[in-house]
């Protein structure tokens, strides 16, 4: 049968109705994603659900950090006793002092401790996921694309089902809180530094993020932002410690602090060689030649491993055509970070957004990068995304002893990873700090 041009079955109006049809459909299959992902994660945190007791067991680890890195060490800072100290320990149900934290972290966590704990477990748990989904946001946002609902819904499900992100909702660990703090710190340094200095207050929650980015940002130039960031954080972390203080003094405060850290060098699970999820190249190196190096090696380590990198952000910082943190120096900045100074396989949310960009966003991201280089960062990041193969279970499944040599190299695949991407990047920073040079005129 014949049908002419009138026919509805080829009017605009139904080409028009069949394509929202289909974006209903997409959106609908979309937002079931991200709901599962988030849900699989929240059902796993009931099921494991850690009790709030002094003793720790593997089996039970459902917002286990949160307990005892964020709620009760927040709730002990705002009833006057100090978290670093073995007090606390005497005073609340967990399993050490707090490590060298900066009170901010503390302070993020406050609004948490005047609620009963089982409802700030489900008022944290919906936060993280909020932070999550923020940072599926920025992957497009900061890729330069424009922002749609379904391509957010499904980025957002990625994250949630990451092990980096699985991770986060699952422990309650404050891994996303300082990866946020860490992009609006690298993605407004130019354009927006007291913004800037914000997230540096956020990221200064652990050193192992705050010291190496102050120096990655000065080694890209800002200036600026990195000063005014010194100073806030200057600023929160000694009203934390004056707060401290006013219990006791500075003194005491220094020394119990000091003592908290002694307590996480001493817990053995810390230890590289009882480590699964390590990914910073000391820590790979130190699991598998049996090695406990100190904080003092952890921080030269840090220094040496970062002058290449430093030096290669100065030579492109001037040239490249995004200053953000999807531009060349700041993917570099970000695996830089996770490479060079103590992290998990949980930190690799850091790394999130450029991964997202450089698979999903083409050359909207990054255009200094060869396709080759591209393709290769795609894969390399999204194996510390998707590696769900160094976990107790596995080994558990496979019957490996802790230091076998399939172990070994399994716990190691996200470390090696990681630094091959380093060096990808700075071999594409180099060549654009090179190529410019002498020819063209930096970017303003």
């Amino acid at each position: 049968m014949n049908l002419d041009s009138s026919s509805p079955i080829d009017s605009p109006d139904s080409e028009s109705a069949k394509s929202s049809s289909k974006s209903t459909i997409l959106f609908v299959l979309a937002l079931a994603f991200a709901m599962f992902g988030v849900g699989a994660a929240g059902a796993r945190v009931y099921r494991d659900y850690a009790p709030v007791v002094r003793d720790f067991e593997f089996e039970k680890t459902g917002h286990f950090d949160f307990h005892n890195g964020g709620y009760l060490p927040a709730l002990a800072f705002r009833e006057g006793v100090n978290p670093y100290a073995a007090e606390v320990c005497e005073l609340y149900p967990v399993t050490r002092p707090s490590a060298t934290y900066s009170p901010s972290i503390f302070m993020i966590h406050y609004p948490f401790s005047l609620l009963p704990v089982k409802a700030a477990d489900v008022v944290y748990f919906l936060f993280n996921a909020a932070l999550i989904g923020l940072l599926g946001y920025w992957s497009i946002t900061m890729s330069q694309s424009k922002f749609a609902w379904t391509p957010w819904l499904l980025i957002f499900g990625m994250l949630a089902f990451s092990r980096p992100g699985h991770m986060s909702l699952y422990t309650g660990y404050f891994t996303a809180q300082l990866v946020v703090g860490t992009v609006l710190a690298l993605h407004f340094a130019k354009t927006k530094p007291w913004l800037a200095g914000i997230g540096m207050v956020i990221a200064s929650g652990k050193p192992t993020y705050i010291i190496p980015l102050i120096m990655l940002l000065l080694a890209r130039k800002n200036f600026k932002a990195a000063i005014i960031g010194v100073i806030m954080c200057a600023a929160v972390a000694g009203a934390g410690i004056g707060w401290l203080a006013s219990s006791s003094d500075f003194s005491t405060v220094v020394e119990e602090i000091k003592s908290g850290q002694d307590a996480f060098d001493a817990d053995e699970n810390e230890i590289p060689v009882n480590t699964w999820t390590r990914l910073d190249s000391v820590g790979v190196i130190a699991k598998i030649i049996d090695w406990k190096p100190d904080n003092k090696t952890y921080l030269a380590c840090m220094v040496v491993l970062l002058i290449i990198p430093c030096w290669a952000i100065w030579n492109a910082a001037e040239y490249e055509s995004n200053s953000g943190m999807t531009g060349l120096t700041g993917i570099l900045a970000s695996v830089a970070i996770l490479v060079t100074i103590y992290h998990h396989s949980y930190d690799c949310l850091l790394v999130a957004i450029p991964w997202v960009g450089l698979t999903f966003f083409g050359k909207l991201v990054c255009p200094e990068l060869k396709s080759i280089e591209r393709w290769a960062l795609s894969v390399l990041l999204g194996i510390t995304a998707i590696n769900y193969a160094s976990t107790l279970k596995v080994r558990s499944l496979l019957s490996l002893e802790n230091q076998s040599a399939i172990w070994n190299v399994i716990t190691a695949v996200n470390g090696v990873c990681l630094f091959a991407a380093l060096i990808i990047l700075i071999v594409a920073s180099f060549r654009l700090g090179r190529t410019n040079q002498g020819h063209f005129e930096p970017k303003s």
